[in-house]
């Protein structure tokens, strides 16, 4: 077995303080050093292999969970960021139209959003033409949801009724002279 001088190094969250012995398998077991400030031994192998990163904190910080799964609140999140995505169903309604998902967590949306009123209320956006954000986001009922659509044929509209008006205006002019 080659020996190594990896005193002081870092791998991961983990930073090797000294050499303490070797396993049954005969690799040499290093005490190191957490980042979180825990103390915990692991074999040079799987230290350097990267098998070994921390204590045990990083995992408990990624499978630790905000209370909320599948929760109206977590559902409304989950489809949301999917709706935002190029391989979604409808993404001409919301990839191609830019509208991005940018909370970068349950966390920041549910601190965004809070808890649904009631089971009649809805995720919404604010302004239909930018993305699921701070300060676009918030709980809606069906009638607000219907008065907050985007119109894709609203300028065809408005220039049919300029037109009709003009016509109007004309028809009424030529009518009292």
């Amino acid at each position: 077995m080659r020996k190594l001088d990896l005193e002081g190094k870092k791998y991961g969250r983990l930073t090797l303080i000294k050499l303490v012995g070797v396993n049954k398998s005969k690799q040499r077991v290093w005490l190191c050093l957490c980042d979180c400030g825990t103390e915990h031994q692991a074999s040079q192998a799987h230290i350097t292999r990267g098998s070994s990163t921390s204590c045990g904190c990083y995992r408990k910080e990624r499978t630790t969970t905000h209370n909320h799964s599948r929760t109206p609140e977590w559902f409304a999140y989950q489809h949301a960021k999917a709706r935002c995505k190029p391989d979604h169903e409808s993404h001409e309604h919301y990839f191609d139209r830019g509208i991005l998902f940018r909370f970068t967590s349950f966390k920041d949306f549910f601190a965004e959003i809070g808890p649904r009123p009631t089971p009649k209320h809805s995720l919404d956006r604010r302004d239909n033409d930018k993305g699921y954000e701070s300060g676009n986001v918030r709980w809606a009922t069906k009638s607000q949801q219907e008065r907050n659509r985007r119109c894709d044929n609203c300028l065809v509209l408005k220039q049919r009724i300029v037109e009709l008006e003009s016509k109007l205006a004309a028809f009424e002019q030529h009518a009292i002279s």
